[in-house]
């Protein structure tokens, strides 16, 4: 390959990613006192990429739809949020909690599923102002058409949309958890990674499973794992 092309070839890679990778801005609040929290780690699992909350709890990072962010701080219980697949709010706040880590807390005790309903409750609050935004009817879109040519309208209502499965990924994110896979699988690093993409549960599944079907789907999913040549439907 000649230097030229080379260098056009990583100038189109550079501006691919460029167009790609947003600006996620944001702050973390504590729960009980509502104050923001500074030296909160944050890492995008997809990129590996590291950043930390300054000392009025703001943060930035690159991100883009469906990557999964990672809030962690020593004394409180680790948050991850996925970047939502459409509307993306323009500044995130992200609420923190005292106490061990979700992640951590499954050495503890085996019946340790993620609480959905405080957990979504939590959610609307963090994205109140767009969940509460008023929708509109087809004859109200008639009546108040700017409104409904509105881009940045347009942009919410699809935010509200998308909202649905938003939340349903953040819940295969925190039930089907790296630290719970580990203890039942014994993987680490690649292989982890590669597993948890390749056996990926579905929310409705995981809705319809209680503790013991989620371990023992996980056994029965690393057995094919290790047994590559086992048909999927076969496990």
């Amino acid at each position: 390959m000649s230097g030229k092309s080379f260098l056009l070839l990583s100038f189109l890679c550079i501006f691919r990613f460029a167009a790609i990778a947003q600006t996620i801005r944001g702050e973390v609040l504590d729960l009980e006192n509502k104050t923001t929290v500074s030296g909160v780690n944050i890492q995008n699992i997809h990129t590996s990429l590291d950043v930390a909350t300054d000392e009025h709890g703001a943060f930035v990072i690159a991100a883009t739809n469906g990557q999964l962010l990672e809030f962690k701080k020593a004394g409180y219980k680790t948050v991850r949020v996925r970047v939502p697949q459409g509307y993306i709010p323009s500044y995130f706040r992200i609420i923190m909690q005292k106490g061990m880590s979700q992640l951590d807390a499954v050495y503890v005790t085996h019946s340790n599923r993620y609480d959905y309903t405080d957990d979504s409750i939590r959610y609307h609050e963090l994205y109140k102002h767009e969940l509460d935004f008023p929708t509109l009817l087809a004859i109200d879109m008639i009546a108040h058409p700017f409104s409904a040519l509105s881009r940045k309208n347009r942009e919410i209502w699809q935010f509200q949309e998308d909202y649905s499965e938003f939340e349903k990924e953040k819940y295969v994110d925190h039930t089907f958890n790296e630290a719970i896979v580990t203890k039942f699988t014994g993987l680490t690093g690649d292989s982890l990674h590669y597993f948890m993409k390749r056996y990926r549960p579905t929310y409705e599944q995981l809705r319809s499973m209680n503790d013991y079907t989620f371990f023992n789907f996980i056994k029965r999913s690393v057995a094919g794992y290790r047994t590559p040549n086992t048909p999927r439907s076969a496990q």
